[in-house]
């Protein structure tokens, strides 16, 4: 029974009580009727807040993004047929950035399922082949099922589960629903004589560089004691951000597969990757000689972008121990790593020139870090704009900037800075959530503007606004396919639009423009959108200097190492 006395069925009340043990506080959705809205009552009943959302993917984004910051699952209600596979984007972005979802998902109950073909899919099918499982969560021991499936989400390496709700459904086999999809298993046991391996290489090296990934999130203090003053570069990927913290020394930038990171992997004789996932990395060929060694990330097995690696089965915490112990002796210059980041810096604010009324990307971000508050939690969104804002958007914690990186999926700013908002204090008189998106992703999740609206949500959605694909057109010139239809939209004022959907919205066409609006928005209690005209000129040059050859020129007094000439990349070759 819910607190106005009416009955829940048991289905609902067992996956809302699965959550609220797993701790999660908050429901995101878009219910459709009947049970979905048992869920809802059962929800409200446990204490549970649901929000409604206007669509499904941006739900799960949400929820995913909860999970993301808080470590507890993520929760979504979506309804049968057309709401499941509207949600499926949202489900692929928690799959490839692991994150612990449980996707509430009605059904066409079994017992009618031979008479009725009206909005049926198989959600079980879908749940397993876009997510890590599926559940059936039915009228015998509903409990059980719940908790399998809230216990499924959690399990290293996490992600999304479909919850099935079927109360016609008996207890089905754990047989296929439950099987997590391959290539998510665990790690293996950790190997004693990998331990000495790890330690051998390190004496023996001179120039060794970390990678740190996601999955080293969780040891970052332990990284930043056995690294802090030791002067040997770290790269981190999109969501590793912030483990060692922007300002040391050792704190290089990004490593994306693409060219930035190019003068310190050229020059390593030794690359050791912490919690590194491969899904983060843009495609082609990994081409550098030094030996790589890899422990814990994805996929556990043997290594297949990371050319020649091979992946030590050996615990993060052990690997990070043996870190600390100090290994040989290495000559990388005083500053070796701000060397490279600060070259990257330099090389991006030459591209900061635009016409007149208009900013460029660099302008936009260096504009918008002057006058955000320094806890501002960032959510990015896919696009030529995101090599802007990643290499040079400083952090000093992780989760402070946020991104989808499995996926890369457009759409996920907005959702992701309304689920930070929620969760990091962003209501009215808390702290500013900044959401960069360019003006095609923000289309997508326009409606969303209404959810931070009607919650009362401090973010400031920042539009790249150049009437483009960008980062698509860019990629169609070598080709020239498509012509100017494929990647042009007409002129939107996102500003009017906000307005008009109850937000604050204001229109940014020079740096002072800009800055006022950021301020303004630290300190009105609702969303601002800022449309800011930007010049989509300099992207090409962005584009070269992350994945081109401008972004392998070496950096001044960081030599690379003799067998690699300087402005070519290695060849890989097998480590033995």
């Amino acid at each position: 029974m819910n607190k106005n006395g009416q009955h829940v069925p048991g289905g609902a009340a067992a996956i809302v009580t699965a959550l609220a043990k797993a701790g999660t506080s908050v429901l995101f959705g878009v219910p459709g009727g009947g049970p979905n809205l048992d869920v809802v009552g059962a929800a409200e009943a446990a204490g549970l807040r649901f929000v409604l959302t206007h669509a499904e993917t941006a739900a799960v984004i949400m929820a995913a993004t909860y999970a993301d910051l808080t470590g507890r699952p993520g929760a979504a209600l979506v309804t049968r047929g057309p709401g499941l596979a509207s949600a499926v984007n949202g489900i692929a972005h928690a799959a490839l950035d692991r994150l612990p979802v449980v996707v509430i998902a009605d059904t066409v109950r079994s017992a009618e399922a031979a008479r009725i073909s009206h909005q049926r899919l198989d959600p079980a099918g879908l749940g397993r082949s876009a997510g890590k499982a599926a559940i059936t969560v039915g009228r015998d021991r509903p409990d059980e099922a719940a908790a399998e499936a809230v216990r499924l989400a959690l399990q290293p390496p996490a992600g999304p589960v479909v919850a099935v709700m079927d109360d016609s459904a008996g207890l089905g086999p754990p047989g296929p629903d439950a099987t997590p999809v391959p290539g998510l298993a665990g790690p293996g046991r950790t190997g004693r004589g990998d331990l000495a391996v790890l330690a051998g290489a390190l004496r023996a090296a001179r120039r060794p560089v970390v990678l740190a990934g996601p999955g080293a999130i969780a040891h970052t203090a332990a990284i930043r004691s056995a690294l802090a003053g030791r002067g040997l570069p770290v790269l981190h990927t999109y969501r590793a951000r912030g483990i060692m913290p922007d300002s040391a020394g050792e704190a290089a930038g990004l490593v994306t597969g693409g060219a930035m990171e190019w003068p310190l992997l050229a020059g390593a004789d030794l690359i050791i990757g912490l919690g590194v996932d491969e899904a983060e990395m843009i495609p082609g060929a990994w081409g550098y000689t030094a030996r790589t060694l890899l422990i814990g990330g994805h996929p556990p097995g043997a290594p297949a972008y990371f050319t020649g690696a091979t992946r030590l089965r050996i615990t993060l915490a052990d690997a990070i121990g043996v870190l600390a112990d100090g290994g040989g002796a290495h000559d990388w210059p005083p500053g070796a790593g701000r060397a490279v980041r600060a070259a990257v810096t330099r090389r991006l604010a030459a591209t900061a020139t635009a016409r007149a009324g208009a900013l460029s990307p660099v302008q936009v971000v260096t504009a918008v870090r002057s006058r955000a508050p320094r806890d501002a939690v960032v959510t990015v969104d896919a696009g030529a704009h995101m090599l802007a804002v990643m290499p040079l958007w400083e952090v000093d914690t992780p989760r402070k900037l946020l991104i989808s990186s499995g996926l890369a999926t457009m759409g996920y700013a907005l959702p992701a800075a309304i689920a930070a908002a929620l969760t990091s204090g962003g209501t009215a008189g808390g702290r500013l959530v900044i959401a960069f998106t360019g003006d095609g992703g923000l289309s997508m999740t326009l409606a969303e503007l209404e959810t931070a609206v009607r919650l009362r949500l401090r973010i400031a959605v920042v539009v790249f606004n150049d009437a483009t694909l960008s980062l698509i057109k860019i990629k169609q010139r070598p080709a020239g396919q498509g012509g100017t239809g494929a990647v042009g939209f007409g002129p939107v004022s996102y500003a009017a639009v906000a307005r008009a959907m109850g937000a604050a919205g204001t229109v940014a066409g020079t740096e002072s423009e800009l800055m006022q609006a950021v301020s303004w928005a630290a300190g009105h209690d609702g969303p601002t959108v800022i449309d800011v005209r930007t010049d989509p000129a300099a992207y090409p040059a962005i584009m070269e200097l992350s994945r081109g050859e401008a972004g392998r020129q070496p950096v001044p007094g960081l030599q690379t190492s003799p067998e690699i000439p300087p402005g070519r990349t290695a060849t890989a070759k097998e480590h033995t």
